[in-house]
Parts: structure tokens; C-alpha cells; sequence
């Protein structure tokens, strides 16, 4: 997400999250291996957070609540909605972190992404100054104005590299799909639907190194984000379905997403 936020907005948000005493927990040893399947649960359960903050600036038009995220029975919905007159953004979207860092390792996601100009669905890793570190991203992000494909970039040491918008073969807005990446020290890969999509190697590019926060959003772009993602109408409504999200360092065996699911 922040890849294509103006940095005023990355350092309010990452504040926000110090202010909370969230960037002390983040500090920690990188935990292990998780899975959270949302279709399977209607509550978050330990490890995660989810943000309840408005980002006072004009660059970012969403604020965070609590009342954009629901439970159904294809799992997490995020939403991102008009806000009400009174507020002090045009919407309110919602936004959920795993509280622990998380390094090296296997990423996978099963969700299905948001529809609408100017909307933007997100899974990825961050760090960044707030923390105490460079800015380090990975991300799987959906532009809502072309649901056909997504945006797959990353930053290293505080550099923004290339982004790619690529092809995916199919509309990510009509139903679930598994995007994945492995973040190693010589390579990301990225995948989709168990097949590799991208990668870049570390002979040829600066790969981030710092242990990141798992992070995924809906928000509105605005005129900051115009020539990305398009800007949202006033009146847009739209919905991301979250069903898992998995983590497992190197080496290991623990169950991911893409596993079966016992007794399915």
C-alpha cells in the first residue's frame, strides 16, 4: 500500500501505530508460522489488530473503523463506504495488521478483490521510519479500476522499486483466488493460483531484508493516486472477501492456505 501513498501519509500512519504502542510489540523476534482461516471463524483471534484511526491530511481520503469489517459466510469482508457528513474524510474503509513481524518465509492469501474506480485492495508486508527501520514493503494489490490484473511491487531500504501491473487471466472481483509469495534472501516470487506470475532476483535488484507487519486494506484513491489507482466517486461502495491468510518461515512444514482444509 504505501508504495503509492505520499510519504506524509506513511509517517502519520506509522505514528499512529508507535502512538498505540504497537511498533514496541513490532519489535519483537519475528514470530513463527501461522494460518487464520476467516471462513471457518467469525472472530479475528490473537495475533491481529484492526486499525480505528483517521489520517489528518489531505493526500489520504480514508479513515480506518471498525464498523467497515463484517463476518459472512465467505469470510472477512472489508468494505470501504461514503462516510457520514460530519466526518473528516469522504470515506471510511477498513484496514487489519498482524500485531508480531514476520520475515523470510511463504506468504498466501485467499480473497477476492474490491470492484470500483479508484478502489484499492491490498495484502503485503511493511515496515518503515516509525519503526525504526527503512521502508521495506512487499505487496499484492488490486486496482478496482481493472480487476483483470494487479499491481505486484516492493520497496527496499527506503528505495521504491519498479512496480508491474500484470495480467492475471481472470477477474479478481469475481470470486476467491490464492495469490502467494515467497520472500527469501536472494529472490521474491510471487504466485497465483499455485502457478509462479513474477519474480525478482537479488543479482539484479536491492530486495528488502527487515522483518515487516502483514497488512490488508480497502481504501480510496484520491488526486494524490489519480494516475494509479483513479479516484474514487464521492458515492463509491465496495467490498474485498478475506477467506485465509498463512505465514510460514523457511524449513517449515506448517499447514498454509493452500492446504486442504481438515475435515472439508
Amino acid at each position: 500500500m504505501f508504495s503509492n501513498v505520499p510519504v506524509g501519509v506513511q509517517r502519520a500512519v506509522a505514528g499512529v501505530a508507535l502512538a498505540t504502542g504497537v511498533a514496541l510489540a513490532a519489535q519483537a523476534e519475528p514470530e513463527g508460522a501461522f494460518l487464520s482461516r476467516f471462513d471457518t471463524q467469525d472472530r479475528l483471534g490473537e495475533g491481529w489488530q484492526v486499525s480505528h484511526f483517521t489520517i489528518r491530511t489531505d493526500d489520504f481520503r480514508t479513515a480506518w473503523t471498525r464498523d467497515a469489517i463484517a463476518w459472512t459466510a465467505e469470510g472477512l469482508t472489508l468494505s470501504l463506504l461514503p462516510a457520514p457528513e460530519e466526518a473528516e474524510t469522504p470515506f471510511h474503509g477498513a484496514e487489519v495488521q498482524r500485531v508480531r513481524r514476520t520475515h523470510y518465509g511463504r506468504y498466501e492469501v485467499e480473497m477476492t478483490a474490491a470492484r470500483g474506480m479508484g478502489v484499492i485492495s491490498s495484502l503485503f508486508t511493511y515496515t518503515g521510519p516509525y519503526y525504526g527501520d527503512p521502508q521495506d514493503e512487499i505487496d499484492f494489490e488490486f486496482l478496482g479500476r481493472d480487476t483483470t490484473k494487479v499491481w505486484v511491487t516492493r520497496f527496499a531500504k527506503g528505495e521504491r522499486l519498479p512496480g508491474q501491473w500484470l495480467d492475471l487471466g481472470f477477474d479478481a472481483a469475481d470470486g476467491p483466488h490464492l495469490y502467494a509469495f515467497d520472500w527469501l534472501p536472494d529472490r521474491i516470487v510471487w504466485y497465483v493460483d499455485g502457478e509462479e506470475f513474477f519474480r525478482v532476483e537479488g543479482e539484479d535488484y536491492t530486495l528488502p531484508d527487515i522483518p515487516g507487519r502483514i497488512m490488508f486494506n480497502v481504501w480510496a484513491g484520491g488526486p494524490a493516486q489519480a494516475d494509479w489507482s483513479g479516484v474514487a466517486p464521492e458515492d463509491m461502495e465496495a467490498q474485498a472477501e478475506y477467506r485465509c491468510i498463512s505465514y510460514r518461515p523457511p524449513e517449515s512444514s506448517a499447514p498454509m492456505c493452500s492446504d486442504p482444509v481438515p475435515g472439508g
